[in-house]
């Protein structure tokens, strides 16, 4: 898109629902040129990234790839969407209360 600034390195915590989509977006736009995707479940980060790769061929290019929290290292922007899912019967103070003890294991 006309004007529109690019990133160089975004780094993304949390491959989910919302951490996959995020990570589509991105490529979709072609805002970065680097995406590190992490995940405590590697395996996981690794399936949504070898996904995302086989578009790679219809957008601008970029590097995409699963990483450690290490691989954040210089990105200009991270996106934290790592979460707990709602619990039935459970509460959106309850779930706040969850998520706040997951974000502090990442941001220590």
């Amino acid at each position: 898109m006309p004007g529109q600034r690019t990133t160089g390195k975004v780094g993304l915590v949390g491959t989910g629902m919302v951490g996959a989509s995020f990570a589509y977006a991105l490529m979709q736009r072609g805002l970065a040129n680097e995406l590190v995707l992490v995940d405590l479940d590697m395996a996981r980060a690794e399936g949504e990234a070898m996904d995302l790769n086989h578009g790679l061929p219809f957008v601008r290019p970029m590097r995409m790839y699963a990483g450690t929290y290490e691989r954040l290292e210089g990105a200009e922007v991270v996106v934290i969407t790592a979460g707990a899912n709602q619990r039935p019967g459970e509460t959106r103070l309850d779930l706040l209360q969850r998520n706040a003890s997951v974000f502090r294991d990442i941001v220590p």
